[in-house]
Parts: C-alpha cells; sequence; structure tokens
C-alpha cells in the first residue's frame, strides 16, 4: 500500500508574508458594477445613438427595452454587452470610466 505524503507546508519562518501573500486587495467592487450597470449603459448609448429608436434596430431588441435602456431602468443582457464591446468598444469604455471616477470622486 503506498505511503500519504503531506502536501501542504503551513510552517512558515515569517507569518506576515505568508499572510500577505494569502490577503489580495479588493480591486473591484462587483456589487457597485452591479448597481451602476444600467448609468454606464445609459451613458453610453446617449453618447453614440441618437434617440431610443435608433437603438432598438442597433441592438435588435423592443422599443420599450430601448427605452428603459435610455432612461438608466434595466441593464442590458450580456449578448448586447459584447455587440457593443465589438462595435463601440472605446465609446463603451469611455462610459465606464467615466461612471467609475464619478463614483470614486463622490
Amino acid at each position: 500500500m503506498p505511503k500519504l505524503h503531506l502536501a501542504v507546508d503551513n510552517t512558515c519562518d515569517q507569518p506576515a508574508v505568508w499572510a500577505q501573500r494569502l490577503s489580495r486587495p479588493k480591486i473591484l467592487d462587483r456589487f457597485a458594477v452591479r448597481v451602476t450597470a444600467p448609468e454606464v449603459w445609459c451613458r453610453f448609448l446617449h453618447a453614440e445613438f441618437r434617440n431610443p429608436e435608433e437603438v432598438a434596430v442597433h441592438f435588435e431588441v423592443r422599443f420599450s427595452t430601448a427605452c428603459n435602456w435610455w432612461n438608466a431602468t434595466n441593464r442590458p443582457s450580456a449578448d448586447k454587452v459584447l455587440i457593443a464591446m465589438v462595435e463601440h468598444g472605446a465609446a463603451l469604455s469611455t462610459a465606464l470610466e467615466a461612471e467609475m471616477g464619478e463614483r470614486r470622486a463622490a
């Protein structure tokens, strides 16, 4: 029968260094991104399109959906965000950076 070997060594000469490696700073507040997503999308739409009608046609959604996006009532589904990233990547990035910058300044 094969012997079992300890694969993890919990002994460390410098506990502070060990703890430092385990903890990572919180880089992205995922809840904040979820909450601000409608505003970011709205900012992007206002920068790239003239009205909700253009949005509805471009993203192939109902007019009511485009109006909800236009007014920052709802956020889009992932497929629409991916389309925007491919077709309007710079404008979407600008909208995201502007929104995050405002949140940091507040």
